[in-house]
């Protein structure tokens, strides 16, 4: 199972990334640190966050995107007590949302960029 991110996220750059590891759930990871933590989340769940990204919201429900004074972000599953937070920098948040702009991500048919 592969990892997909942005193809808004120029070569070697680094990204949100996700995969399906089973049926119902999708995993969310940060390409610059491939084997640290990852948040996994029902189906429903990552497609509200990704609308609300789209729509420029932050009505979050249980992934909640936290903004940074330099512009990065931090991503959290409000539903899981103590679960790790993802920090990401201000070029991921841009090539994540034109990527959520552009329709990729998606759960079902994820297009973007395999991650080597």
């Amino acid at each position: 199972m592969r990892w997909t991110k942005s193809s808004f996220s120029s070569t070697g750059a680094t990204c949100v990334q996700v995969r399906a590891p089973r049926a119902g759930v999708i995993e969310i990871g940060d390409t610059k640190n491939p084997t640290g933590p990852t948040l996994t989340v029902p189906n429903d769940d990552w497609g509200y966050f990704l609308d609300r990204v789209a729509r420029g919201t932050t009505d979050f429900r249980r992934l909640r995107a936290e903004f940074l004074p330099d512009g990065g972000f931090t991503l959290t599953d409000t539903a899981e007590p103590g679960s790790p937070v993802l920090v990401y920098t201000k070029a991921e948040w841009d090539a994540f949302k034109l990527g959520v702009d552009a329709g990729e991500l998606r759960i079902g048919n994820p297009r973007g960029v395999l991650v080597s």
